[in-house]
């Protein structure tokens, strides 16, 4: 496994072209600049936004979620708007990243896929992130968001098989840390408490357990950080608006985000990772979606502040991910 971490991760990273990256970050920029006006200029459908992610916390079964993401997606598309008057020279990148974007659905997410595929491609992301050191990157920005936090209570939500969380029960070097995975699926929280059953004696205790990452409201006060790592692109916009908003007010310390970044290096870092580490078919088609599916830091931030973060910190990190650091 050192083998892999040491040849794998400095292939797939530094092969993936940064001048392709830095195409969508230019965009991001401008839209990272533009969002302060945005907010400003739109005060009106911000503040709808929040009474309906406050009505969606409180009564979800009777909230407006179909008006929800269609006013986070209006405010989306704004913002790109607003980017590109300020400077028109990237109104072809927009329209380009605009064409790469898409929100078909992956073969992990289908519901006609057998439940043995869903359970292999866990495997496969989990080898994935072993092999190209993903997960101990992911861990340096989760231990520096507690850096002052003793006995960290640290729950990541949606998190599948609990892959991330149980790496970092093995390799963490604080053990006071709490560590809870969560997900909705029950398939998935049974995939993981076997695994954590498994694991060897020794590393920090994780619990594994059923949650909806929308319906948060319970931990408030039992946990410091909400992590979501590689989840947020299977989600709507304002699906991801309402994890952050229940996250932030639940978590301590906020929420911290983790996602594939939605450019074409990126895409090609999706595709060369896998085919070194872990060449199965339908884990390179599923890593190659989620990269079309995924967001720039820009549109992170901005689904921050809607979701009501007086702190937002969203940047890329490499040519393959996007980072949220949030919190009220």
């Amino acid at each position: 496994m050192k083998h892999h971490h040491a040849v794998l991760g400095p292939i797939a990273g530094r092969l993936a072209p940064g001048l392709s990256a830095m195409l969508a970050l230019r965009l991001d920029a401008a839209m990272q600049k533009a969002l302060p006006t945005l907010l400003e200029q739109q005060q009106q459908t911000v503040t709808q936004v929040a009474e309906l992610l406050d009505a969606a916390a409180q009564q979800p079964e009777t909230a407006d979620l179909p008006r929800l993401d269609k006013l986070v997606r209006q405010l989306k598309q704004q913002l790109r708007d607003l980017a590109c008057a300020q400077q028109p020279a990237l109104r072809v990148m927009e329209r380009v990243d605009r064409l790469f974007a898409s929100e078909m659905a992956e073969l992990m997410d289908a519901t006609w896929a057998p439940k043995w595929l869903h359970a292999a491609e866990m495997r496969w992301l989990d080898k994935l992130n072993r092999d190209l050191g993903n997960y101990d990157r992911w861990q340096a920005l989760v231990l520096d968001a507690v850096t002052d936090v003793p006995n960290a209570r640290i729950e990541d939500v949606a998190a599948g098989a609990a892959g991330f969380l149980m790496w970092m029960a093995q390799h963490s070097p604080r053990p006071d840390l709490h560590l809870t995975a969560s997900d909705y699926s029950l398939d998935y929280v049974k995939l993981g408490q076997a695994a954590a059953a498994r694991a060897e004696p020794g590393g920090i205790p994780l619990a594994v357990v059923q949650r909806d990452a929308t319906q948060l409201a319970q931990l408030a006060g039992q946990v410091d950080l909400i992590v979501c790592t590689q989840a947020t692109h299977h989600m709507p916009p304002g699906l991801v608006a309402r994890l952050l908003h229940q996250g932030l007010r639940a978590a301590g310390h906020g929420v911290l985000v983790i996602d594939v970044l939605r450019s074409v290096g990126a895409l090609l870092s999706a595709a060369t990772g896998t085919n070194l580490s872990t060449p199965a078919p339908p884990l390179m088609i599923d890593a190659m979606q989620s990269v079309r599916r995924g967001f720039l830091p820009a549109e992170f931030a901005l689904l921050a502040h809607l979701a009501g973060a007086r702190h937002v910190r969203a940047d890329a990190r490499g040519p393959a991910y996007a980072v949220l650091r949030a919190w009220l």
